[in-house]
C-alpha cells in the first residue's frame, strides 16, 4: 500500500466486480491494473466473485449480500447492489 493510498474508494459494477476491484485497487496505488502484485487471485478467485453476483443484472433480489477480503492492505467490500468500497485495512 502506498503513501497516497490512505483514502476510501468506491465503484460500482454492471458484469463484472472483480474488475472493478482491480480497477480501483489499482488506482489507490497509482499503478496499472496489469502491473498489480500479487494479482487479485491470491485474495480471492475473480470468476467466483464475478459469478456470485452475476445474477444481479438479470434478477431482482430481495436479499442484500456482499463478500468481504483483504487484499494488498485494502479492505475490499462487494455489494449485491452493485457497490464496491475499497478502504485501508486497519
Amino acid at each position: 500500500m502506498n503513501a497516497s493510498s490512505t483514502s476510501f474508494r468506491r465503484g460500482s459494477f454492471d458484469e463484472s466486480p472483480s474488475r472493478v476491484v482491480v480497477d480501483l485497487v489499482a488506482d489507490c496505488e497509482d499503478t496499472s491494473p496489469t502491473e498489480l502484485s500479487p494479482p487479485l487471485y491470491s485474495a480471492i478467485d475473480p470468476d467466483a466473485l464475478d459469478e456470485l453476483f452475476r445474477s444481479r443484472s438479470t434478477e431482482t433480489s430481495d436479499s442484500p449480500g456482499h463478500v468481504r477480503f483483504s487484499y494488498l492492505g485494502y479492505e475490499v467490500r462487494v455489494r449485491s447492489d452493485g457497490d464496491v468500497e475499497i478502504s485501508p485495512r486497519r
